[in-house]
């Protein structure tokens, strides 16, 4: 019962609002003396209690003499609720997106993530809320993970370009492999992953062979365009890497 008139009172309930109400699913059809005999609420204070629960529509006053009240089903009285508070939500986050992308300061700010499914999830995230294309290099281990959402952005029609650093290819959008993973790879001891949203959403990964992962995501329009830069210049090297063979190669390796 404790537990009860705590969670009554997190939703906007008073504590003699919670103990009436309570006194009354037990016992319904009863007079206000014997509510507040029941839960314990000074008899001075039960029928202004009872008022205020008349008012929001918790209890039923009954048309009798004396006055007995009954509660309202919780189903109906919670759902109520609900709809009401899902409203209330509803217009701050609409009204409260429109100021913040108003002001447009939140485009400044770099986002750090730590952990590779925080990562991950923020991944899904961007592609889960693409429209229009997705720009994206990946190792083969991310994709594993990434393959369904990406599958069911491909069904939506969003223009999928996609480097892979591996052999996992999806059959979807634009797809190159890069041909220079296991180099990189030990290069680097790391794995990257690199995704541009819509023009709208940056992210670049990193993710160790040490099982360490660290990333950075923003909405600056400006690191958005030099993520998509880079992926569309992996593909140039990779074009010219597939016509001039050897020779582009040996230029890599020098630089």
């Amino acid at each position: 019962m404790k537990d009860l008139l705590k969670a009554l009172q997190d939703v906007n309930f008073t504590l003699y609002e919670s103990k009436a109400y309570l006194a009354l699913l037990q016992t319904p059809d009863i007079t206000g003396y014997e509510i507040a005999k029941n839960s314990g609420i000074p008899a001075s204070k039960i029928y202004q209690v009872l008022n205020k629960l008349l008012q929001r529509e918790v209890i039923t006053a009954l048309d009798s003499e004396p006055v007995r009240y009954t509660p309202m089903p919780p189903n109906e009285i919670f759902s109520q609720m609900r709809t009401a508070y899902n409203t209330v939500l509803d217009t701050l986050q609409n009204g409260l997106t429109k100021i913040y992308h108003a002001k447009k300061q939140h485009d400044n700010y770099i986002w750090n993530l730590g952990g590779r499914q925080a990562i991950m999830n923020r991944i899904i995230d961007f592609i889960d809320k693409a429209h229009e294309h997705i720009y994206l290099s990946i190792w083969d281990e991310e994709v594993e993970t990434l393959e369904p959402t990406l599958l069911v952005a491909g069904k939506r029609k969003v223009k999928l370009t996609i480097v892979h650093y591996g052999q996992r290819f999806l059959n979807i959008g634009t797809e190159y492999r890069h041909g220079r993973e296991h180099t990189i790879r030990q290069q680097r001891g790391a794995r990257r992953i690199a995704l541009e949203v819509d023009g709208q959403y940056v992210l670049l990964g990193h993710f160790l062979e040490n099982g360490g992962s660290n990333a950075a995501w923003t909405t600056n329009a400006g690191l958005v365009l030099l993520a998509r830069d880079y992926i569309i210049h992996d593909i140039y090297t990779i074009k010219m890497a597939e016509k001039f063979g050897d020779a582009v190669n040996e230029i890599f390796e020098s630089h």
